[in-house]
């Protein structure tokens, strides 16, 4: 699967932002993970944060999966899956071992027969933006937003100097994405990750075509050299991820 979506193994640990300490029943210890769910429309960011909307007919459930991974993010098991009624919004695990999560919410028909959409593991509530849940130690907090009509795009970076020779962040503290609409310029999106990151996945975009510039830029935002311009890219919902794939970026 994709990068950010099921199954993904990005090697970031997430931090152990204050919680409920693991609890003990019967000389075992357990934790649990709130998660909390929000179907939106697209676009969302800050400026724009979309609307919360219903679940749509025929879609009823929210699975909510806790899958574990080892300390090289390799998947361990099978992921522990607990429902709730898509559109109470949020609920709380079953007991689970203290472990690392990928985690991650799958809109479904009764039955899970149909799925409508699922979530990325972006995880809203930590600050620092991670895709694991880290129940070691505390209880933690899992949060995402689901698009209805629109998606994301992702991405890795590949960094070249002008002679086409691998360089590294060193001298880049940041990679931007720009993203414009092939049907409406106004539309324009503008997604800024740390260089170091590695990777990045866009703030919620309404499904259509796109014009994608990718540029490396310093502090005060200016490119560091040529934008690499990709066409004809589309985001599709509902809350899909568009793979963009690694991306060369010249650095002058």
């Amino acid at each position: 699967m994709k990068k950010l979506v099921l199954g993904s193994l990005m090697a970031v640990l997430v931090s152990q932002a204050a919680g409920c300490i693991i609890t003990t029943d019967g000389g075992e210890d357990y934790a649990l993970i709130n998660v909390e769910w929000d179907l939106k429309t697209a676009p969302v960011t800050t400026s724009q944060p979309g609307h919360t909307i219903p679940c749509p007919p025929g879609t009823t459930t929210a699975a909510v999966y806790a899958q574990a991974v080892d300390t090289s993010f390799r998947l361990v098991g099978s992921p522990f899956i607990d429902l709730y009624n898509c559109d109470i919004g949020a609920g709380t695990t079953d007991p689970l071992p203290p472990d690392v999560y990928q985690t991650w919410v799958e809109l479904t028909s009764e039955g899970g027969g149909n799925v409508y959409a699922t979530s990325t593991s972006l995880n809203e509530a930590s600050p620092t933006d991670e895709y694991f849940v880290n129940v070691l130690d505390f209880d933690q907090t899992f949060a995402t937003t689901i698009l209805a009509d629109g998606g994301y795009f992702q991405f890795d970076w590949d960094l070249r100097n002008a002679a086409n020779q691998p360089i590294t962040c060193a001298s880049v503290p940041k990679v931007a994405l720009f993203s414009v609409d092939v049907n409406d310029a106004t539309r324009a999106f503008d997604d800024r990750f740390p260089c170091d990151k590695l990777y990045g996945l866009t703030g919620g975009l309404l499904q259509g075509g796109y014009q994608v510039k990718v540029t490396a830029i310093n502090s005060s935002g200016q490119g560091l050299g040529p934008d690499t311009v990709i066409n004809n890219r589309a985001i599709a919902g509902p809350n899909k991820v568009t793979d963009l794939g690694s991306v060369m970026v010249q650095v002058d």
